[in-house]
């Protein structure tokens, strides 16, 4: 497994991200995903190959599965897109305890439930499992029972899928449930409801199909309060 940065010498933000990516290096070294950059001015046919096509561009490879990285390039951000990237793209969830973990984990994030009996021929399933692999870096997704889930958890039914987020969760309710219809939905429940949009992330918040409603503000109005207020 590799977490490459496809980069160019005379490429500003590529000079910015230096730092940040000796420190993704450093935070990975027991991890075992191995770190590495491309210069793409001279491997060119490489970058070719991973459809590259800006500067820089970073990739987590594991033989023939590939994930871009698309959020921000902050050293959490990235440490962030391989653990979900390095990770099988369903884990297993098998009980309150670890339902309960899992909220603690996520609890500024979101992350998807399949709920079944553990047959891994369900139509549900196989679909659930299929957007996981197209997903996997890009959300967090769990499989468990009804064992897995608290009182306080009520699906309509069994198999379904939940969505675990804004300190709630949310069931899967299409009628027809065909894959087209279970991506679209997951696609636009990855984010929570009021999540900080960014020059990172904010061409993938538009592609969840949903409208946005965007509130700018300056940070440095808010540190000035901060301290009026000491």
């Amino acid at each position: 497994m590799w977490l490459v940065e496809f980069y160019a010498p005379w490429c500003g933000h590529c000079k910015k991200l230096e730092p940040i990516y000796r420190q993704v290096a450093d935070t990975l070294k027991s991890h075992p995903v191995k770190v590495a950059k491309i210069d793409c001015t001279r491997f060119s046919s490489i970058a070719s190959v991973f459809d590259v096509s800006g500067f820089p561009t970073i990739k987590f490879i594991n033989g023939e599965t590939v994930y871009t990285h698309r959020g921000e390039r902050s050293e959490e951000d990235i440490v962030e897109f391989v653990k979900k990237a390095s990770g099988p793209p369903v884990r297993s969830m098998a009980s309150i305890g670890k339902f309960n973990e899992g909220k603690l984990e996520h609890k500024d994030g979101v992350f998807f439930l399949y709920l079944g009996d553990g047959n891994l021929e369900i139509d549900l399933y196989k679909k659930y499992s299929s957007v996981a692999e197209k997903m996997a870096a890009q959300a967090y997704f769990y499989a468990g029972s009804e064992k897995t889930i608290p009182k306080d958890v009520t699906p309509t039914k069994f198999p379904t899928v939940l969505v675990i987020k804004d300190r709630s969760w949310f069931e899967y309710s299409a009628s027809d449930a065909s894959l087209a219809s279970l991506e679209q939905w997951i696609n636009g429940e990855r984010f929570t409801s009021f999540p900080k949009a960014s020059g990172g992330n904010i061409n993938d918040m538009a592609e969840t199909g949903k409208s946005l409603v965007m509130i700018v503000v300056n940070p440095e109005d808010r540190e000035k309060a901060d301290l009026t207020h000491r």
